[in-house]
């Protein structure tokens, strides 16, 4: 999800009166991003063209808008808003880096930050953040045949917000409508579900 789809799936929710999750801290994105690091350095290299559960993308577009973004929400931060790097593992490594950097800053989470569609604090921000990284290590553990390796705790958390987002997500014409899934089935899948994936 791009910053801007970020900025209106929050404004959609403020709209209809579903007022977002207090947010995440720069701990939970250390770890959160910590297992995607982990999924990425276990791509072989013979993989990187293989297709993921996002259509238009293969499993290197996928890891450079990882990349992507993490570089948008550091710089809207006041960080690093760009880097190079060789290899797919060691650019999605410096990006969220940056973006660590940018957390680690006095009152970026506190503070209200500016964008094309909404007004939104550095925590609602970073939660959407959390969100999307958490639903793409679905992705790549989907077509790498991986295991999904994620904290449970940050998943579930990731879950409760997108079920509070719902309609807006969709319509951010990012993720697809939800699909159905077991009451019973993992966070992770529940939240691949609430994002358009077919479990």
């Amino acid at each position: 999800m791009s910053a801007s789809e970020e900025d209106r799936a929050l404004m959609s929710a403020r709209e209809e009166g579903r007022a977002p999750m207090s947010g995440a801290s720069a701990e939970d994105f250390a770890r959160a991003s910590d297992a995607i690091e982990a999924l990425l350095a276990a791509v072989r290299p013979d993989q990187w063209d293989a297709a993921t559960p996002c259509e238009e993308w293969n499993l290197r577009q996928l890891a450079d808008h990882l990349v992507e973004v993490n570089y948008s929400l550091a710089g809207r931060f006041g960080g690093l808003s760009s880097g190079t790097a060789a290899d797919p593992v060691t650019a999605y490594r410096l990006s969220a880096q940056a973006l660590r950097d940018a957390l680690a800053l006095p009152g970026v989470l506190d503070q209200t930050y500016p964008g094309p569609f909404a007004h939104t604090t550095g925590a609602n921000q970073l939660q959407v953040r959390m969100a999307d990284l958490l639903t793409h290590g679905w992705d790549l553990a989907r077509a790498t045949g991986a295991s999904a390796d994620l904290p449970v705790d940050l998943t579930e958390n990731a879950l409760s917000f997108v079920q509070k987002l719902t309609g807006a997500f969709a319509r951010s014409g990012k993720f697809g409508a939800p699909q159905p899934v077991a009451e019973d089935a993992p966070a992770l899948d529940r939240l691949a579900a609430m994002t358009g994936r077919v479990v």
